[in-house]
């Protein structure tokens, strides 16, 4: 798999709107000069739990303090990325990071200081606020209700209801 296609793998699971935005901004870096691996996008509660396990309850340093449901990875709304030097992973590229997160407050993607490679959706305040809203992650089934066949209708009396 070229980075290229592991890239674009990672972006399938994306919130739609979000993803259009790391798209253009793939593409502006890209314009840039900028070659990058997206190497995280979505990430389920369970992945999210492992990660903040290490450290703690599993061998490893810490890598995260946020629990499933904490982070924007779980509603589709982050991304981690590195950029690419002679087709390498160069983590310590600190200018290219900070292009290609200039390049992303313009289009809405906010960087955070303690993880450079993140980008979320600027948008949004907080996970919390991304708790409260419908995603991939919580969309609920839909459901059909159906009366038992012997039974009759009602009239629904009571609180100002006839």
């Amino acid at each position: 798999m070229t980075t290229r296609e592991r890239s674009l793998s990672n972006l399938s699971g994306l919130e739609p709107s979000f993803r259009k935005k790391v798209e253009d901004w793939w593409a502006e870096c890209e314009a840039d000069g900028i070659e990058l691996l997206i190497y995280c996008g979505l990430r389920t509660f369970k992945e999210q739990d492992d990660l903040y396990a290490q450290g703690r309850t599993e061998a490893g340093r810490i890598i995260t303090n946020a629990r499933g449901g904490q982070s924007f990875h779980n509603y589709g709304r982050a991304i981690d990325y590195v950029p690419l030097k002679d087709g390498k992973a160069d983590w310590d590229d600190d200018k290219t990071y900070a292009r290609a997160q200039a390049i992303g407050a313009k289009l809405g993607l906010r960087a955070i200081s303690w993880e450079t490679p993140h980008l979320e959706d600027g948008s949004v305040a907080s996970w919390r606020d991304l708790a409260k809203m419908p995603t991939i992650e919580r969309k609920a089934p839909s459901m059909t209700l159906k009366a038992p066949a012997n039974t009759k209708p009602r009239k629904a009396i009571g609180r100002g209801l006839r």
